[in-house]
């Protein structure tokens, strides 16, 4: 083949040309002040990168993302209706949310009314989440017991922490990811991209600990900062591969979720949660995640209608079937920018990481390889994920709209 070089008539520039230019502009103005970011995590980021090779950060599998949608309503029937409604509009998995969990949203569904809840729906055909406890987890697979379904062949995620149930799901033929690392509340807590990792990679450590599994699962949050979220799902992958082989622990399989992020969302003007949600799904998705799961943009409000649920279920659809944003494993190889961000995440969180493994086991008590660990490490109270009704106001200061729109939520007795 003959080489394309589309800049081979341009003359060869130098990053000190560049730098002549951009003195030029900034008219004695600082640099620093100017141009240099420093992130959350005291990364500093530059205006200007070469290429950077670096570890790839891929998916298992080329394959789209699993595209899932939360199934909340509290009555049984309605929470049917809106999961067969999802699952004709596109969805390919379920979030079952657990009434009472930290990520309920103050709303939920009963795990003694699944035989309602699932009904018409076929369990072979279509991925499945857990966002609650054991206890609905042993639901689940009670549920599932009555069906004349084979339970290895089923793909679920069943979202807690609980070993011995873990056990005896895979004494019972289950597989899937049996045991859950949620970076989600940490995240709520005004958590940094370096702390979520380094509290989920802890957690994660300490369940591979107990026993040998088929797969583990762990959820992050995604939020607007587009190439943050990128290179926070990229250096996950990269945390995976390097914990495995420091703690000499048997290759799980990894199942990396992603959720939109619930502290970015606004209360006025929730339409604008839309657009917060495309970046934070185009983040996660070129960022290796094996699900990704919309929050309705109508959530902060209320539980969300019909039409806040298309709107969450399409913003992944047109990202997958118009975009195709799938179909490049593992895209941000190579661009400096993203390659060095990913590697001060990885290095800030392998730190956290051992700080949470490697305390003094005198410390008030507590030994290190017992849950909750990351928790003691960070100075930080246990992680609950914060209710609709205690969050701050988001919203805009300029711009704003003369009258809000109604609230696209269902109303509830």
């Amino acid at each position: 083949m003959t080489e394309l070089s589309l800049a081979a008539e341009f003359p060869a520039l130098t990053q000190a040309d560049w730098m002549k230019r951009v003195e030029a502009v900034l008219k004695g103005a600082s640099f620093e002040e100017k141009l240099v970011h420093t992130t959350s995590d005291g990364i500093r980021l530059e205006p200007l990168y070469g290429q950077m090779a670096g570890p790839r950060a891929e998916r298992p599998e080329l394959a789209p993302w699993t595209l899932f949608q939360r199934v909340d309503h509290p009555d049984p029937a309605k929470a049917n209706s809106q999961a067969m409604d999802d699952l004709r509009g596109g969805a390919t998995g379920l979030v079952l949310v657990e009434k009472g969990s930290p990520t309920a949203r103050g709303f939920g569904v009963d795990f003694a009314e699944l035989p309602r809840m699932l009904n018409g729906v076929e369990l072979h055909a279509v991925a499945l989440r857990i966002d609650g406890s054991f206890e609905a987890a042993r639901a689940l697979a009670k549920f599932i017991s009555t069906r004349p379904v084979d339970p290895e062949r089923l793909n679920v995620s069943w979202g807690h922490n609980h070993v011995g149930v873990a056990l005896d799901l895979i004494a019972s033929g289950f597989s899937g990811a049996m045991l859950e690392a949620d970076g989600r509340v940490w995240h709520e807590q005004g958590a940094t991209p370096a702390q979520e990792l380094g509290a989920v990679l802890a957690q994660t450590t300490l369940n591979l600990e107990a026993a040998d599994y088929p797969a583990l699962s762990i959820t992050l949050a995604a939020d607007q900062d587009m190439f943050g979220t990128l290179a926070k799902f990229r250096a996950m992958r990269l945390l995976w591969a390097r914990m495995l082989e420091y703690c000499d622990f048997k290759v799980p399989t990894l199942v990396l979720h992603a959720e939109t992020s619930f502290r970015m969302m606004g209360s006025l003007d929730p339409h604008i949660n839309i657009l917060r949600s495309v970046a934070a799904v185009f983040g996660a998705g070129l960022g290796g995640a094996d699900s990704i799961s919309v929050l309705p943009f109508s959530l902060t409000q209320g539980l969300p209608n019909s039409f806040a649920r298309r709107v969450a279920r399409n913003v992944q659809t047109v990202l997958l079937e118009e975009s195709n944003l799938w179909r490049v494993a593992d895209p941000a190889s190579g661009s400096g920018y993203v390659e060095h961000l990913t590697n001060e995440l990885c290095a800030k969180a392998w730190r956290i990481f051992q700080k949470a493994m490697h305390m003094d086991p005198s410390d008030n008590g507590h030994d290190s390889k017992k849950e909750g660990a990351a928790d003691r490490a960070f100075g930080w109270p246990k992680p609950v994920a914060a209710n609709p009704a205690s969050l701050p106001v988001i919203g805009t200061r300029v711009y704003r709209l003369p009258t809000e729109y109604s609230a696209e939520v269902e109303k509830l007795p």
